[in-house]
């Protein structure tokens, strides 16, 4: 069942994902050019950058490894369409590029591992090797934690891509910030790490007392001992023996 809700819903996580991009495009544009490492304005086409080091005080990604006219095909659907770069727009409004580049490569690359460990599922479960695939089952062991890892890298995008704003165009973070002073904010992270150590402390424990039980084998069926006395199958109803028995 998790294979078949991998195979199904990841590749459908992607498809939303890229709308969820295009929209932020329309609307967040600085977020999704530090997303992509575009410094430059690209006005025949951008290329998707794959990986380079992003460096927001030089104004570049050095060491880029990329694919010529990729990024405007995803983004704006033809290979040639222009695009904006980070150049395009003030750089106090800049977010910390290198952070976003990175999160954003995390997310997207732990998306297409579960889109390949469903596909693999498929094939094992349609030449009859899910159960007896030891591969399988160590890929699926290791990518236990890559949605909780994904949706982190996810967030971070989010939220350090809209910086400086707290909402974006209209609040920035710096004339946001609470008012509390340290202390009364630390009593209350403080008492948020005790409840949620409690919590998940004594989920995890029992979960541990689970793992330790001996699973026990189904009991024997037995059959249910029958009432009165046995009569062999001569001596029914309408034998011999029973006519003259009576």
């Amino acid at each position: 069942m998790a294979m078949g809700m991998v195979a199904v819903v990841a590749p459908l996580q992607l498809v939303a994902g890229h709308e969820h991009g295009i929209n932020t495009l329309q609307h967040q544009p600085v977020k999704v050019y530090a997303m992509e490492g575009h410094f430059e304005p690209s006005p025949n086409g951008a290329p998707l950058i794959l990986f380079g080091m992003p460096s927001r005080e030089a104004a570049e990604t050095k060491h880029a490894i990329a694919i010529p006219g990729l990024g405007s095909l995803v983004l704006a659907g033809s290979t040639d369409a222009p695009l904006q770069g980070l150049k395009s727009f003030p750089r106090e409004d800049w977010p910390p590029v290198a952070i976003v580049f990175w999160a954003f490569r995390i997310m997207v690359g732990l998306g297409l591992l579960m889109i390949a460990l469903g596909a693999v599922a498929v094939l094992a479960w349609a030449t009859g090797r899910l159960f007896e695939s030891r591969p399988l089952h160590r890929f699926a062991l290791a990518m236990g934690p890559a949605g909780f890892v994904a949706v982190l890298a996810g967030w971070t995008v989010t939220e350090v891509g809209r910086q400086p704003y707290t909402i974006y165009g209209l609040l920035r973070t710096v004339d946001s910030a609470s008012p509390l002073s340290a202390p009364a904010v630390g009593a209350s992270l403080m008492a948020f790490v005790v409840v949620y150590f409690i919590v998940f402390g004594a989920g995890f424990l029992y979960l541990l007392r689970l793992m330790r039980r001996t699973p026990g084998a189904p009991p024997a069926e037995t059959p249910e001992p029958m009432e009165g006395p046995i009569r062999t199958a001569a001596g029914g109803l309408g034998s011999p023996i029973a006519v003259q028995g009576a």
